[in-house]
């Protein structure tokens, strides 16, 4: 869609059904009307990421534009997990629907921004002419379906984690807190760090990066009991997710350079995808083990699902 339509209109259609679908959130009369509105909310934030990145790639040159993308990755990253930090706050003072009519607010004032500050770029036709022919075409390469792959174990563990660590019912609410935000500066570190991570190849990022992630997992099959342990964990596995998203979009807008906007929705449904998935074996191991070892057991689900994503990565990107 953005490949034709043009990113500034599927941004703004994006974000007016966005706040439509928070409002409808906020005032659900019912738990039908709830799941209604979230999966209006899904449809309208999917096309946001393909939407910033396809603009990005057509308003700056290479060198600013990996910047750009490490730098707007890192805050979409982080916007996640501050989200979930004020969802806490305000559970604490009041009502859940205060949450969701304020995002409204936000999400409406970043319309009228994008309205004023993005500036159109002609859309072009994607190779194919169907938008499904096009998608359907990048899944059978090799390639591109490898990283895809690997795509879900990105944001996955992570959210599985912090599934496990609410779950476990071991931290107050004040430590839970803090762990919470324990990620956040390791999630903008990689935006701070821009210039230098793009002189690293994406393969050395993504190999690196998910080598980490599985040790920082590690870790917290061990040490994932305490709060200490909890937190250098998750601030360590942070780091690596940080890393990973941007150079990720990067290698895959490699694979298929004419078709950014269609690539980047395909990798958006795969890191949401694995980030919606995650949890559910959280719950299932939640009555299967004390939930003292909650955190220590989901760690332990997430080594091999790195791994193998380290092992897609590598045969994804290695030189032809």
């Amino acid at each position: 869609m953005v490949d034709r339509y043009g990113p500034r209109r599927c941004l703004l259609t994006g974000l007016a059904v966005l706040v439509t679908a928070t409002v409808l959130v906020a005032a659900a009369p019912s738990m039908e009307w709830l799941l209604a509105g979230r999966v209006l909310q899904g449809a309208g934030a999917a096309g946001f990421a393909p939407s910033v990145f396809a603009y990005v790639g057509a308003r700056l040159p290479g060198a600013v534009r990996m910047i750009a993308v490490t730098v707007l990755t890192s805050s979409f990253l982080a916007a996640a997990a501050i989200a979930q930090v004020s969802a806490q706050l305000v559970l604490m003072v009041g009502s859940w629907r205060w949450f969701f009519a304020a995002s409204a607010v936000v999400l409406a004032a970043g319309w009228v921004v994008v309205a004023i500050a993005v500036r159109p770029v002609s859309p072009g036709a994607p190779a194919g002419g169907n938008p499904a022919t096009v998608l359907v075409g990048l899944i059978r390469q090799r390639r591109v379906s490898l990283l895809l792959g690997a795509t879900l174990a990105v944001l996955g563990p992570f959210v599985a984690l912090y599934a496990a660590l609410g779950l476990s019912n071991r931290y107050p609410d004040s430590e839970l807190l803090m762990l919470r935000l324990s990620a956040v500066p390791a999630l903008i570190w990689a935006g701070a760090a821009s210039r230098w991570l793009i002189g690293v190849s994406p393969r050395a990022r993504m190999l690196t990066a998910f080598a980490g992630g599985a040790a920082a997992a590690l870790f917290l099959t061990f040490a994932g009991g305490t709060a200490l342990g909890a937190g250098v964990g998750m601030f360590v596995l942070a780091a690596c997710v940080s890393v990973l998203a941007p150079a990720t979009i990067q290698a895959l807008t490699a694979l298929a350079p004419a078709q950014q906007g269609s690539v980047t929705a395909l990798y958006t449904f795969s890191l949401f995808l694995g980030a919606s998935l995650a949890p559910l074996p959280v719950t299932a191991l939640a009555g299967a083990v004390p939930q003292a070892a909650l955190v220590n057991g989901t760690a332990l689900l997430a080594v091999p699902c790195l791994l193998l994503a380290l092992y897609s990565t590598a045969l994804a990107t290695r030189p032809q």
